[in-house]
């Protein structure tokens, strides 16, 4: 018999739940204009601060010294006098060398091969109150020295523009390189509402694949990827077919292989942009909480080099990142859940099955069957259910219904305009000498 409601559920999928926080803070975006410096000064200023910081990070070295105030105590006079620059610039420099060393001695803490760190590339970051900017025309003036500063105009968007003029949101730090000026705005969160639904997924390869609950009643759903397991597939054998036919020249072939890092890079990070928009427009539809699981990349283990590849290539980490940001930002709430068995649990009686389990789960005791992603989503929605009791009085459905219930997608995602198609690079690799 199967239960008609999912009430209280056995303590051994209860005792791994965790809630992420009440999602009180900052919403944080980062606003990137392309440009090109063409001001000598500005040039001389990116130098100039990439040459505090490297003197930042010796002294730092040198001194043990680990934190701003320490830092600030030991090098601010003698920086200050040796370099003719506007002075809030040194505060920022002590925080970007300070942040280079932090992840030096976590390596080093680990017992990785490394070296003292220096900053090559030129760089400027500032704080709000180093730099002015018109947020109607893009005008931006950024101090020298004194009273003396450079001023750019920025290219602002339509997108650009529903930021800058938007009262809500403040500015944050200007970071200045040779090819990019990056602005960071930040607001205050919206309070995350009550949730009248549920939608709990199981992230896999290909999909995010579970059910979607409220109002006394359920629905098995998928929300696919836009091909991202063949963007891949086709960067990597675009990265083989270069290695091949550069190796006699390692200088071009690491730059042509840089460029399909990066061509991949933004091709994978757009289609999981929709996704992840699509899910939290949904789940504010719905009035709904999303439900995933906390998952960790496996260390090692016996899986073979292919399989390993496959893993480490899996983006669910920046999936991940965008659907909690998102969600900060529209005030849905995440809740996260430990990964522990939720395929191998039935969700009808709670029998657990230790051997391998394929495509469906099938119950030994009671004869439950379902494909194994969705029966996952289920454990991790009885999961959620268990430990918060908000959710659990307003998510009440009858399961059995689930049992050959048809799979929905969660959004019609083929309806909206998705990523754009385009060559294998077959052709392109082909003429290539």
């Amino acid at each position: 018999m199967l239960p008609e409601t999912f009430g209280v559920v056995t303590a051994n999928l209860t005792t791994r739940f965790r809630v992420y926080g009440s999602m009180e803070g900052r919403v944080v975006r980062s606003l990137v204009f392309p440009t090109e410096l063409q001001d000598p000064k500005l040039r001389w200023l990116l130098q100039e601060f990439r040459l505090l910081v490297n003197r930042s990070i010796r002294i730092a070295l040198r001194e043990g010294i680990r934190s701003r105030a320490r830092l600030t105590k030991a090098a601010y006079r003698t920086l200050s006098a040796e370099h003719d620059v506007y002075k809030q610039y040194i505060p920022s420099a002590f925080e970007v060398a300070l942040g280079v060393l932090k992840a030096y001695r976590r390596r080093v803490r680990r017992g990785k091969r490394t070296s003292a760190p220096y900053l090559r590339r030129p760089l400027l970051k500032a704080e709000n109150q180093s730099y002015r900017l018109d947020r109607g025309t893009g005008r931006l003036r950024i101090p020298v020295r004194g009273t003396e500063g450079v001023q750019l105009t920025l290219p602002l968007s339509t997108w650009h523009r529903a930021i800058l003029q938007d009262p809500t949101w403040g500015l944050g730090s200007l970071t200045v390189t040779s090819d990019r000026v990056v602005v960071v705005v930040r607001k205050d969160a919206p309070a995350p509402y009550e949730p009248a639904a549920a939608i709990a997924l199981d992230t896999n390869e290909a999909s995010l694949d579970g059910v979607v609950a409220g109002d006394g009643e359920a629905a098995l759903v998928s929300l696919r990827f836009l091909d991202i397991r063949v963007v891949q597939a086709t960067h990597f054998r675009r990265r083989r077919l270069l290695a091949r036919k550069k190796a006699n020249d390692r200088r071009v072939m690491r730059r042509l292989l840089r460029r399909e890092g990066r061509r991949e890079h933004h091709r994978i990070r757009q289609r999981l942009h929709i996704v992840s928009k699509s899910l939290v427009a949904a789940a504010n539809d719905r009035a709904a909480a999303i439900v995933l699981e906390k998952l960790k990349m496996p260390q090692g283990g016996g899986s073979g080099r292919r399989m390993l590849r496959r893993l480490s290539s899996w983006p669910q980490g920046e999936l991940r990142r965008q659907i909690e940001y998102k969600a900060l930002a529209a005030g849905v709430p995440v809740l996260k859940v430990h990964p522990a068995w939720t395929s191998k649990t039935c969700p009808a009686c709670g029998a657990r099955r230790r051997d391998r389990v394929g495509q469906d789960f099938v119950c030994v005791v009671c004869n439950w069957e379902m494909d194994r992603q969705h029966n996952a989503g289920l454990n991790i929605l009885k999961t959620a259910l268990a430990s918060d009791e908000a959710l659990a009085r307003a998510v009440r459905f009858r399961p059995g219904a689930l049992r050959r219930d048809v799979v929905i997608p969660l959004c019609d995602l083929l309806a909206r305009e998705g990523a754009r198609e385009e060559p294998s690079g077959v052709e392109s690799l082909a003429g290539m000498t």
